[in-house]
């Protein structure tokens, strides 16, 4: 009879280790500048104007990050991305190689980029 109760008592066990808790997930953050960008603001002369580091025509709510934030957060293209207080976009584009600790916002009209302006401290947080 001893032989049953350990075997039910293993049995018990195993049973309690499928259902334990899935682990959390890990968030990466980073504390960016953003601001926002149109083909044509800053190289109106750019043949690839248009076109993301993807090989994507750009469009709303893609964004342009900075190569030190996407090491970072080891972001690949197409992951989305929450920029806090302003919403969540897709990584498409990458940055020159001298911008630091920086995101682009695409917008689709050359004014609101303008008004758009610099905006610091936002914080940056890759969606799984």
């Amino acid at each position: 009879m001893r032989k049953k109760t350990a075997i039910i008592c293993l049995l018990g066990v195993g049973v309690g280790l499928l259902a334990a808790p899935a682990p959390t997930i890990c968030v990466t953050m980073s504390i960016v500048t953003v601001t926002a960008y149109h083909p044509g603001v800053y190289d109106p002369h750019h043949n690839l104007r248009g076109i993301t580091a993807s090989g994507l025509k750009v469009k709303e709510g893609m964004v342009a990050v900075s190569r030190d934030v996407e090491r970072n957060l080891n972001l690949d293209f197409g992951d989305r991305v929450l920029l806090h207080g302003l919403g969540v976009f897709e990584f498409q584009d990458r940055m020159a190689a001298r911008c630091r600790k920086k995101v682009d916002i695409f917008m689709d009209c050359k004014k609101k980029a303008r008004y758009f302006g610099v905006r610091r401290y936002i914080v940056l947080v890759k969606i799984a």
